[in-house]
């Protein structure tokens, strides 16, 4: 990677690479898990370090599939992301459902561990959790999916965002809700933004002139949008990929850099926000 890793906040010192690979709709059909594997594999050998997976992908699946992927890789050169059902964030389910994707996983640590979307749990529960897992150290540092500025002023308000490192939320081009009041919260408080669906290709392609602005710098539509993410650093992309073939196109446009030409050009066809507007939620 062309730009450093992003430290996160936490009783640890814990250091996100600031791209990562999703493993969304992974590990659903068996007979997909052994191409899925060397799509990862492919990751890994490219120089992707930062892999996002969850409990619900596949009911697990995601995890057992990446878990294969990472077999005999150096664990300390990786940085491995999952979530947590909010029905299994309470004080006793958090820490079995973390046990059960560490054993998914084929480790003994999950270095970002995130809620996936806010639930009926009293947070002060999953926080209690959490503290445990840190202590543990079956996690390195905790965080939150899917709240919008409401929810995550909320966890402020009440003294419970201390050990929130993360918030990680949908952020493309088509949808940059976020910059208007989410994301200049969270860096009042020191919580990194990663965006999950950071491609959006069909609608990112819909937008008038984008393929025109993609063409210009020798990219896929795809590739223009994660170059995007990484020229701005709002916030970590995390997209998936399923075949070598695109995760190689990935890694090119991920160490591509945008012009502050090409960004106003983005800019004038699909500006961000100028009022807020209701998280989007996938």
């Amino acid at each position: 990677m062309t730009i450093a890793t992003l430290p996160l906040r936490g009783p640890n010192t814990v250091q996100m690479p600031p791209v990562g690979v999703g493993t969304w709709r992974m590990g659903e059909d068996p007979a997909q898990a052994s191409a899925e594997v060397a799509a990862l594999h492919r990751a890994l050998d490219l120089g992707f370090t930062h892999f996002d997976t969850a409990e619900m992908y596949g009911e697990g699946g995601a995890e057992e599939v990446l878990g294969r992927a990472i077999a005999g890789h150096d664990r300390e050169g990786l940085f491995l992301c999952s979530k947590v059902y909010p029905w299994n964030a309470g004080r006793r389910d958090m820490v079995a459902a973390c046990e059960a994707s560490l054993a998914r996983l084929g480790t003994d640590r999950i270095d970002l561990y995130l809620l996936h979307w806010p639930g009926g749990v009293p947070f002060a529960e999953t926080l209690e959790a959490a503290g445990q897992l840190l202590d543990e150290g079956k996690i390195a540092a905790f965080g939150v999916s899917n709240f919008d500025t409401e929810g995550l002023q909320g966890l402020i308000d009440a003294g419970q965002a201390d050990l929130i490192a993360v918030n990680q939320v949908m952020h493309n081009i088509p949808n940059r809700g976020p910059e208007h009041d989410l994301f200049p919260l969270m860096k009042r408080h020191d919580i990194a933004a990663v965006a999950y669906c950071p491609l959006e290709i069909a609608p990112t392609r819909r937008i008038d002139g984008i393929e025109e602005i993609a063409e210009t710098e020798g990219l896929s539509v795809a590739q223009l949008a994660l170059a995007w993410h990484m020229t701005r650093g709002l916030a970590v992309p995390i997209p998936k990929s399923s075949t070598p073939a695109h995760v190689e196109e990935l890694w090119t446009a991920a160490n591509h850099r945008l012009s502050a030409e090409t960004l106003a050009a983005i800019d004038a066809r699909a500006p961000a926000p100028d009022r807020p507007v209701p998280l989007q939620v996938r």
